[in-house]
């Protein structure tokens, strides 16, 4: 006889007589077991007063979302000022983006979080700081300056890394170095201003002044103008022979000034300021002028050095110095103060971005080394008021092999060799040696650290979609959420995955800003689009592809994550269990390698049985020995006979042991 059975569905269901509406799951305190986290982007996630960009106040008027979907703690984006809309350049690691809103919301947030059982990871950049960093703009005065250390600064830059001077640079890269001016800059005070247009090449010609300052030249008819300051702002100067301008000022610029011959626009060759390398000027010598690739002109007694940023030139290195020593260094111990105030605030954790890159090279063990200060560091503070350790995870963008030694110096790494065998297997419809492939790389781990976290996840925000990868195949993408809550790990949900939104970065053709779409709550009118500059794509910011649309589609994907993350959080087995092979359908049956099958064990004895078919036709298996008569969640089309399984296309399911 012919047994179909149906796993019971997480969200409330109607009841007889009662409005047939679909309500979101609810946990008893304690059931959230499952260690789920979301990421999500603080400028893209919620807007709560309209302003078009996302903020503290909106994340905290969507946590019954995160809730309902089973998430145990939240990775924001960077929430610090920056100099970019990502947040990943910061200006001031003890503060927090006025864009977002204050510290007290940012309080709140956490508040409401805590009482939720949601925790708060920070998003935290120790390799590079933003080249708005007030500890930049304080190293760039000179070798004068305590920060000026704090950064890889050098007017020979070959030579001084040859030398040892700078111990955490490998080799000299002159594509990581770039034009930085070091010294007193600016000025204040009256200055008299000539430009001549009248041959070549054209000149600039400033002066102290004792004459009498000049307002801005009223005469429309004049195009040439000075921009001064910062802000800045448009003067118009004096026509006073031809091809001849002039103008004295009462000037109070922090760096110095540019040549216009347009207030309005700076396209078309109307920018005028200093050759590349020659933007120092003397004050009674004429500075000839270009505008081509137009430099600043400075005030001062500046010196033209390079700094090192791997990222690009508006990203500087922090230099830690000798590895050995590197807690004792002043960027690393400015660092961890500012995390002493977040976790005094009640953050319960960070997310490391781009650990491999601290010390160069990857050299032996020195960012592990690295990474185990910082982690003891902050955990020794942490400890202070909490019985257990600070939550922090590293992204070691690398395999599974390489990623290891990276417990040495963390309890979490991401893993992103999950993502790479399972888009593999879901794509090329083969999934028997995917069990066996990440029991090996948990063993791996496990010998650097025990109790090693993988960290698995689909993508980030730095990735193409999964829904691209998977080319928008809606029973694909409901079994990789599947995969990602049955594996031993601790899962991280993206922002949008659970609604399949889909993408390029910017590797793959695409642009970044497109891998990190609002989020439509019910209406698109109110998705926080306005930080993307535009590079939005406005067919996901629909209402049709809404929270709101797909709770109410009992086909959704976003309907498929409720019920899975439910699993998982109720189920000691999945929560934390062991992965181990199954006796049958593992490695070395590829007769039916469409199936990945596992058991996961918990440390108490209770055991669940996973079984998945990526195929694209159905399977029978024969699980004599297993127990099916107790099925936790289902996906797709399930049907058991007696000791016999068929799973349909994409089908998965989950039995209680």
């Amino acid at each position: 006889m012919l047994t179909v059975l149906v796993a019971v569905s997480c969200g409330k269901e109607p009841q007889e007589g009662k409005d047939a509406k679909w309500e979101r799951p609810s946990y008893a305190a304690g059931q959230k077991q499952g260690n789920i986290t979301y990421q999500l982007l603080i400028y893209s996630f919620a807007d709560s007063d309209g302003d078009g960009i996302g903020d503290f106040n909106g994340i905290k008027s969507k946590l019954d979302y995160l809730d309902a979907l089973g998430v145990s703690a939240i990775w924001l984006s960077p929430a610090h000022p920056a100099d970019s809309y990502h947040g990943y350049d910061v200006q001031d690691y003890s503060a927090v983006n006025p864009k977002y809103g204050t510290e007290a919301d940012f309080k709140a947030l956490i508040d409401a979080a805590h009482a939720k059982g949601i925790k708060i990871y920070m998003d935290y950049v120790l390799n590079h700081t933003g080249k708005g960093n007030v500890w930049f703009a304080e190293a760039k005065k000179g070798p004068s300056s305590d920060k000026f250390g704090w950064f890889h600064i050098s007017s020979n830059p070959s030579a001084d890394i040859a030398a040892g001077k700078f111990p955490m640079l490998g080799s000299y890269n002159s594509g990581e170095w770039h034009d930085v001016t070091v010294g007193e800059i600016g000025y204040t005070g009256r200055l008299h201003f000539k430009v001549d247009f009248s041959g070549t090449p054209k000149t600039l010609t400033v002066t102290a002044a004792d004459g009498a300052a000049q307002n801005s030249n009223p005469d429309t008819s004049v195009k040439m103008f000075l921009w001064v300051g910062e802000p800045g702002q448009a003067v118009r100067m004096y026509r006073t022979g031809t091809d001849i301008y002039e103008i004295t000022l009462d000037t109070d610029s922090p760096w110095g000034v540019l040549v216009r011959t347009s207030d309005t626009s700076w396209d078309g060759g109307t920018k005028w300021g200093a050759p590349k390398g020659s933007n120092v000027l003397t004050f009674g010598e004429a500075l000839a002028l270009s505008n081509e690739d137009a430099q600043d002109i400075l005030f001062g007694t500046p010196t033209q050095m390079k700094f090192q940023g791997a990222f690009g030139s508006w990203m500087p290195d922090l230099n830690y110095g000798p590895v050995s020593t590197a807690s004792s260094s002043g960027a690393f111990r400015a660092l961890a103060q500012t995390a002493d105030k977040w976790m005094g605030m009640g953050v319960d954790g960070f997310r490391l971005d781009a650990v491999k890159h601290i010390y160069s090279a990857e050299r032996g063990d020195e960012n592990p080394e690295f990474l185990r200060q910082w982690y003891e560091r902050c955990n020794s503070t942490f400890r202070k008021t909490h019985s257990s350790d600070l939550y922090m995870v590293g992204e070691v963008w690398m395999g599974s092999s390489d990623v290891a030694p990276y417990y040495k110096g963390l309890p979490a790494c991401f893993e992103f060799d999950f993502w790479e065998r399972l888009k593999w297997v879901l794509n090329q419809r083969t999934g028997c040696y995917f069990a066996k492939d990440l029991m090996g790389y948990r063993k791996a781990y496990a010998a650097v650290r025990p109790g090693a976290i993988a960290a698995t996840k689909l993508t980030n925000h730095d990735e193409t979609r999964a829904a691209s990868v998977l080319g928008r195949d809606l029973a694909k993408l409901k079994q990789a959420a599947a995969f990602l809550m049955t594996a031993e790990g601790e899962p991280y949900i993206y922002q949008g995955e659970e609604l399949g939104y889909w993408g390029k970065d910017g590797d793959e053709g695409g642009r970044d800003e497109l891998v990190r779409t609002p989020m439509v709550w019910d209406s698109a009118s109110t998705a926080a689009t306005g930080d993307l500059g535009g590079h939005v794509d406005m067919s996901l910011v629909t209402d049709a592809v809404s929270v709101t649309a797909q709770e109410d589609d009992s086909e959704s994907l976003l309907r498929t994550y409720y019920e899975w993350t439910y699993a998982r959080n109720t189920c000691p087995a999945l929560a934390s269990g062991k992965m181990s092979a199954h006796p049958k359908y593992n490695d070395g049956n590829t007769l039916q390698g469409s199936v990945a099958c596992w058991y996961m064990t918990a440390s108490d004895g209770a055991k669940a049985l996973v079984v998945h078919n990526v195929g694209a036709s159905s399977v029978d298996l024969d699980l004599d020995g297993d127990k099916l008569s107790d099925m936790l969640v289902s996906l797709g089309s399930v049907s058991v006979s007696g000791t016999t399984l068929e799973l349909g296309a994409n089908s998965s399911a989950v039995f209680r042991q």
